[in-house]
């Protein structure tokens, strides 16, 4: 809602008159240039306030005027065309406009800038067109002249289509609200204080091209060179008189003098392809004002007062509309169209009051005889003038009776077709025709409209709605002057200023307004209740105890008195008790109400000058340009800084500039609204508390996610006054519309649509920010205060009330209690249901109890619920829901579940039941509350038990709505569709014939045959019968026609049991047993073919029927067999009867041994022990030993089975072995012991040790298990055995085993023997294995360093027992010796030949003990006297080495080359020598072992160990 001030131009002369007018595109600055008889042509440059600019000396010609104006693009410079063909320029900081001296001697009719203004085209009366480039130092140089001779109407420069940085700033606003370029308009219309303007061309090279109409329609295109070249001429066509680019592609648009519109495609040359043309029906417009360009579609207004929509790319037109919207006009007039003075005052939307009963007539009969002079002169009023705000969306359109209207574009909004799109929003009135308007906005970059007229120039601001809001007063603007005061009482007042209102604010006590540069201070007188109720009394005695209503309080209206009016800038203004604080443009002032200065607010120039405040109690907030914010206590008369100032790069992320900050009433915690770096407003409330430093956060873009909003953003916050915690926040939302996409030959619709709703939150110590509840807004209201318990908003031009959910019947509430219910709120929105409880025990409000009930929901707390149904009196809800509580097969969700039904929150009960997968509950809900369909879709997937229960439901909806198909298809997926089916359609009989005819269900065609044959039509009925393959009633109706051999062959061909049976007792009657019996027994009716048999003494037949039959009927066919003597059927059948006894019985009278074996074979462990018995006994007795010992083990009979075995010598096979196993379960442990190790024995005897292994060991007796094994000879068995046994006795023998295999020579077995005696705790057997390990060492390979090895791990055997210390100590002596043998093998190795020959000589004294032989010591000491030269030593010690072992030569102890010598320097005969030694001994020498012996004889112990050393 929004007003538009009107401010006339004044210019220096007061009886100029303006000609030219031009706004800067990105600056507050506009030129008008004017005309006076006394001093001539002039320009003037105007600020937005409308005052000339300072310091500035403005062109004067006594002779000429300014013919044309033209801004440059981007900076503050201004170009001027005057009537002599003088051009004048005017830099910004420049005083005198600086002369551009040119080739121009005619009038300038034309000045143009490019995009970017790097080209300034020129173009005089003569036809020279000339270009200009302006350099850095702001010298405008010719680039180029061309002498068209003929008079230019139009330039048209070539335009960049959508820049890249354009594309990028959109693209920024498309990330704020989600992809709508639109869309940051609709929901707000901030705009960055801090942001650098004109930014569009920025990045982008300019375009110096442009097109040259000319009057005669010729129309050149001069290149980026400044060549001329003709590209259309055509002299049949009229003059173009307007030329626009296309925004979206590389096209033109033009209007001709008859109103034609040509859409021209525009090559790279420049040459112009006609795409497109429609010639328009009216009266031509000159050469300007005809066409403009409204986003995307084409204005055109065409000599009348209508304006057209032309839709290019959806060939689509239409007309907007000229009459205002009808919520604004009901009940209602317009504002007053009377003088104000310099600054009169257009009403948005008519902005009025109903209650003014004084001022509304007068208000209605203006409206009426205006709309009455509208009416007479329709005809002859027409527009004059376009011009269409891209940023703002809005076009306005002059008339030629100084009306002006504009049109506000809802691109974003929900509408039923284009033109419902653009919303008639303002009708204004200058004097004057229109010439032309243009927008451009101001210093606080709100939009304005120039406007010039055929005198004077007219300067529109759009000025937001004032309104101001406290607890018992409120101030709402009327109009441009008039301000409307209304008291909570019902009383008010109207104020009339002498300025127009551009700001206001007001306490209980004072009433401040200003304009800008004025303020004005009015003081209120209180209100006193007490007349009040006294003026009550007064009406109701007045009116007699009339019931009609005696309306608003207007007897006694408010006392309103102005006290002061002084010059001061204002801005903002806010007041505290009585003082006024007045933001102007650097600072803020602090004012007493005379006006008197008291204070001063200043910032640094560090934090910029000041842009905003907010006042919130006794606490002041304010922000900056450069981004810093700060909060003051003004309780007092000197403001006291709250907190140093803050940057808010420190305070958030992403930061550019401050859009809101307040304050709270405690002074503890500020509300932010803020813009990111790229200026973009974030969807995000910040809550700060500067106390403690804490920043926290409600992030509207998660919400809108949740909600499936595609854009929502902050548009106002208030503080609550009294409450510290509370606050309240306009969203506005960006929806997405759920449409199905229109048809090729609808409109296209706009895809979203804007709602607004408050939200009001609290903060919690957790420094979080919750949604205490949400109100929607109505369209076109706006929020105006947080007034608990009241959300106090705006509506057009009235104040409303809405009450908090919980204070819904509490609003004229005490403040005690609605401390209570607000802290009950809070409670309730943090989920403390204690201290809400307490809150409200002694409040009687239904709506208060309800709230805590359903938060109970959310708690889980029904023991409080219960108390809150008590106290709303719904004793049945109270019944259902202890019901619920005592149910303990009820989970706890499915009790909250009834707690919300109850209280009508279906969603939450849905929820709760899908949350315990009580989908059996759910779907019971869903059909109470009529949601069949999603109650169907539950059923098929989740609830399949109830899913035909659900299909009857749905069924008998469709039919009580009178839907017979739908009813029909869901009744044929029920459990009993037939009976559901025929009870619908039975009083229908067409319809049921109908069905039947369709249907292919053989339950329901079987149902019709029925009811035909019940009608007596019996080949109707087989026909039905037949359709629905109902064998046995065809076969009964055949049956009954006599059809026997037509029936035969139907059950024949179905098999159908019921239908054999029919026919089987038909042929019983007629005297056919045999087809009978047949047919019986296909029957399975096997009684009656028996009982036939029997009756007519069939045998054979009742032999065939019986092998069939069940087993009591084999019995009874057994025993009339046994009374015919036919012993063998009878015994079959016994047999197969299960009657083994009896079978048996019968088998041995009749000595049938063949059926014995058969019954044999079928006898199981639970068979009768002597029957068992029995046949063992007849296969021992017929030589069958092998029968009976399987048939014993089967039967488990094992002892027997064992004996039998032994006694008899049947072979034990593995598959025998296994049934002859007792399982632990059969027997008890020592007689299953007991059999297996028989079994055992048995195998082993029999030569099987790998099975008997295997029972020893399932026996537990692994001893003997591995003595099995040992005899197998299977070595690697053996070593798995002893590994998995892991018992002392089997390692041992495992071991003494694999000593008596081939060990020298498989390393994998010497591991194993020393790994078993080591794991057996053999360690004298193992000391003996290393002894012989030793000896064969020295024996076989005359190794002693490895015998000295093997005698040391014999050594730390024999350390570990603790009886064989004298064996051990005999071992000592002999590594002792071993070692003096090592030692000299060393020194003859090393040469010391005199130590080896001591040595050999002292070992030789001593007697030979094994290991170490006297014949090795010989030959070493052979080599030793031959290294030294004692050849005859050496012969001597050759022929003892002879003597001591007579196979010396052969077994390599001395190298033939050594005995040569010694027989070369002895003379001795070598062969003789040498063959002496090679002799094999007479008998066979055998290997001696080491033998440990102890003196001590009689030493047990000692013995033991020599035992097992030899």
């Amino acid at each position: 809602m929004t007003l538009y001030f009107d401010t006339k131009i004044e210019f220096l002369d007061s009886d100029a008159v303006s000609t030219i007018s031009r706004w800067h595109l990105n600056e507050p600055l506009f030129a008008v240039a004017s005309y006076s008889q006394e001093r001539g042509g002039s320009v003037t440059i105007f600020a937005d306030t409308g005052e000339p600019q300072r310091d500035v000396t403005y062109p004067v010609h006594a002779a000429s005027q300014a013919t044309a104006l033209s801004w440059h693009p981007e900076k503050a410079l201004l170009a001027t065309g005057w009537e002599n063909g003088d051009i004048y320029v005017w830099f910004s900081g420049h005083r005198e406009f600086a002369s551009v001296s040119g080739p121009h001697k005619a009038a300038i009719v034309l000045l143009e800038f490019s995009e970017q203004g790097g080209r300034m085209v020129t173009a005089d009366a003569l036809g020279l067109v000339t270009g200009w480039r302006c350099d850095g130092q702001y010298q405008f140089l010719t680039m180029f002249s061309h002498d068209l001779r003929e008079v230019l109407l139009l330039i048209c420069f070539r335009r960049t289509v959508e820049s890249e940085v354009r594309e990028e700033m959109a693209s920024l606003a498309k990330a704020a609200v989600a992809g709508d370029d639109n869309a940051l308009d609709t929901l707000t219309n901030w705009r960055p204080r801090t942001a650098v303007r004109g930014m569009t061309h920025s990045g982008v090279s300019d375009n110096h091209c442009f097109y040259a109409c000319t009057q005669g329609g010729v129309i050149y295109y001069i290149n980026q060179g400044g060549a001329c070249n003709e590209v259309m001429k055509n002299s049949s066509l009229p003059p173009i008189v307007q030329m626009l680019w296309h925004p979206k592609k590389e096209a033109v648009i033009c209007l001709m003098e008859d109103l034609t519109v040509t859409l021209f495609l525009v090559e790279s040359t420049g040459i112009l392809t006609e795409l497109d043309r429609v010639k328009l029906s009216g009266r031509g417009m000159g050469k300007l004002g005809g066409i403009s360009w409204a986003g995307n579609s084409l204005a055109i207004i065409t000599g009348d007062l209508s304006v057209r929509i032309w839709d290019i790319e959806r060939s689509d037109n239409y007309l907007l509309k000229m009459e205002l919207p009808s919520s604004y006009a009901t009940g209602s007039t317009g504002a007053s169209l009377s003088s104000m003075g310099h600054a009169t005052s257009s009403v948005s939307n008519n902005f009025f009051s109903q209650e003014s009963t004084e001022s509304n007539g007068s208000l209605t009969n203006g409206l009426q005889r205006k709309s009455a002079k509208y009416a007479q002169l329709a005809s002859n009023e027409i527009f004059t003038c376009l011009a269409y705000s891209t940023e703002y969306q809005t076009l306005c359109a002059g008339t030629s009776l100084g009306n002006l209207y504009t049109w506000k574009r809802a691109v974003s909004c929900f509408v039923g077709s284009p033109e419902d799109a653009w919303q008639l929003s303002n009708i204004s009135t200058v004097r004057g025709a229109v010439k032309s308007c243009e927008w451009g906005f101001n210093e606080l970059a709100k939009p304005c409209i120039l406007v010039n007229c055929i005198s004077n120039v007219y300067m529109l601001k759009e000025q937001p709605l004032l309104v101001y809001h406290t607890r018992e007063l409120w101030a709402v603007q009327r109009s441009a002057k008039t301000v409307l005061l209304m008291h909570c009482n019902g009383r008010q007042c109207s104020v009339d200023s002498d300025f127009a209102v551009t700001a206001l604010a007001l306490n209980h006590l004072n009433l401040i307004v200003s304009n800008g540069r004025y303020i004005s201070s009015y003081s209120v007188a209180k209100v006193d209740k007490s007349l009040d109720e006294f003026d009550e009394v007064l009406d109701e005695a007045a009116g007699g105890g009339s019931s009609v209503s005696a309306g608003p309080k207007s007897s006694t209206p408010l006392s309103v008195k102005l006290m002061q009016t002084f010059a001061a800038e204002c801005l903002g203004l806010c007041l505290q008790n009585q003082n006024i604080f007045c933001l102007n443009s650097n600072d803020i002032i602090v004012y007493s109400i005379g006006g008197v200065v008291l204070n001063r607010i200043q910032a640094n120039d560090n934090e910029g000058k000041i842009i905003g405040m907010d006042l919130t109690a006794y606490y002041l907030s304010v922000f900056t340009m450069n981004g810093y914010v700060k909060a003051y206590d003004v309780s007092r008369h000197d403001p006291k800084l709250l907190f140093p100032s803050k940057s808010g790069h420190d305070i958030f992320d992403d930061f550019g500039e401050f859009i809101m900050v307040k304050c709270n009433s405690l002074g503890t915690h500020l509300a932010v609204v803020i813009a990111n770096r790229s200026f973009v407003p974030r969807a995000i409330l910040f809550c700060w508390n500067f106390e403690r430093n804490n920043l926290f956060q409600y992030d509207l873009s998660s919400a809108a996610e949740s909600e499936n909003n595609k854009s929502s953003l902050p548009v106002r916050v208030f503080w609550d006054i009294e409450e510290p915690r509370l606050l309240a926040m306009e969203v506005k939302s960006m929806l997405q519309k759920q449409e199905p996409p229109p048809k090729s030959n609808q409109r296209q619709q706009p895809s979203h649509y804007v709602e607004s709703q408050v939200l009001v939150m609290f903060y919690t110590d957790k420094y979080t920010l919750n949604v205490l509840e949400s109100q929607k807004l109505t369209a076109g209201a706006q929020l105006l205060n947080l007034c608990i318990p009241n959300v106090v908003s705006l509506h057009i031009n009235s104040v409303e009330n809405k009450p908090l959910q919980d204070f819904a019947d509490l609003q004229q509430c005490d403040a005690e209690t609605r401390k209570q219910v607000l802290n009950f709120s809070l409670h309730v929105a943090e989920g403390n249901m204690d201290l809400a409880y307490r809150c409200i025990r002694s409040i009687q409000s239904k709506v208060i109890w309800t709230n805590l009930a359903k938060m109970c929901v959310k708690t889980n707390r029904l023991d409080v619920a219960k108390v809150c149904l008590g106290h709303l009196e719904q004793a049945r809800s109270v019944r259902a829901l202890r019901q619920a509580m005592e149910d303990n097969d009820l989970e706890q969700e499915a009790k909250v579940a009834v707690l919300a039904i109850e209280l009508g929150m279906i969603d939450e009960a849905k929820e709760l039941y899908k949350r315990c997968k009580r989908y059996d509950l759910l779907n019971k809900l869903l059909q109470a509350n009529g949601q069949l369909d999603e109650a169907i879709k539950l059923a098929e997937t989740e609830d399949r038990i109830h899913l035909k229960n659900t299909y009857y439901q749905k069924a008998q909806a469709l039919k009580e709505s009178g839907d017979i198909k739908g009813a029909l298809e869901y009744f044929e997926k029920t459990q009993n569709p037939v009976q559901n089916i025929t009870q619908l359609l039975l009083e229908n009989p067409q319809a049921m014939k109908r069905y039947i005819q369709t249907t292919t269900d053989p339950k329901m065609l079987k149902w019709w045959g029925q009811y035909v044959e019940s009608s007596g039509d019996m080949e109707g009925a087989l026909a039905v019968y037949h359709r629905a393959e109902d064998w046995y009633s065809q076969v009964k109706i055949l049956c009954y026609l006599g059809k026997i051999s037509k029936a035969d062959a139907i059950a024949r061909q179905s098999g159908d049991r019921a239908t054999c049976y029919h026919l089987a007792r038909h042929y019983e009657n007629v005297g056919k047993f045999q087809e009978a019996i047949m047919f019986y027994t296909r029957a399975q009716t096997f009684s009656n073919a028996i009982r036939i048999c029997k009756e007519n003494d069939f045998q054979d037949e009742l032999w065939t029927v019986a092998s069939s039959s069940r087993s009591r009927d084999k019995a009874i066919a057994a025993a009339y067999f046994e009374e015919c003597g036919n012993f063998k059927y009878a015994v079959e059948l016994y047999h197969r009867a299960g009657m083994l006894h009896k079978a048996l019985e019968m088998a041995f009278e009749s000595e049938q041994p063949e059926i014995l074996e058969i019954i044999a074979t079928e006898l199981t462990a639970e068979s009768d022990s002597e029957l068992i018995n029995r046949c063992a006994d007849f296969f021992t007795s017929i030589e069958q030993h092998q029968k009976a010992v399987h048939l014993l083990a089967k039967t488990k009979h094992l002892q027997r089975s064992l004996r039998i075995c032994l006694e008899k010598g049947v072979p034990v096979t593995e598959e025998l072995a296994e049934l002859l196993t007792p399982s632990k379960t059969e027997f008890d442990e020592p007689t299953r012991v007991s059999i297996l190790i028989q079994l055992g024995e048995l195998l082993q005897e029999q030569g099987d040790y790998h099975t008997a292994t295997k029972k020893f060991t399932q026996a537990g007796d692994k001893v003997r298990a591995m003595k099995s094994l040992l005899k197998s000879g299977n070595t690697d068995k053996i070593v798995f055995f002893a590994n998995m046994s892991r018992q002392r006795e089997v390692y041992i023998m495992a071991a003494n085993y694999l000593q008596a295999l081939n060990w020298q020579d498989d390393p994998t077995i010497l591991k194993h023997i020393i790994t078993f005696y080591s794991k057996g705790q053999a360690y004298d057997s193992l000391a003996n294995f290393y002894a012989i390990c030793a000896q064969i060492e020295i024996e076989e390979y005359q190794d002693y360093e490895k015998a000295l090895t093997a005698m040391q791990e014999a050594s730390k055997c024999l350390e570990k027992l603790g009886h064989a210390q004298h064996a051990y100590n005999n071992l000592q002596r002999t590594l002792s010796d071993v070692r003096s043998v090592l030692e000299m093998q060393q020194a003859l190795r090393a040469g010391d030949n005199q130590t080896v020959i001591s040595g050999c000589r002292g070992m030789l004294i001593k007697p030979e003990m094994p290991p170490i032989r006297h014949a090795h010591i010989l030959a070493m000491l052979v080599r030793a006297l031959v290294y030294s030269k004692q050849y005859s030593e050496a012969g001597r010690a050759l022929k003892e080495l002879a003597v001591k072992d007579n196979s010396w030569s052969a077994s390599g102890l001395l190298d033939k080359a050594l005995v040569l010598k010694i027989a070369k320097e002895c003379d001795l005969d070598f062969e003789l020598i040498w063959n002496s030694g090679r002799q094999a001994s007479a008998t066979t020498t055998t290997m001696t072992t080491t033998t440990i012996t102890s003196d001590d004889d009689g030493d047990e112990a000692d013995d033991e160990i020599r035992e097992e050393l030899h």
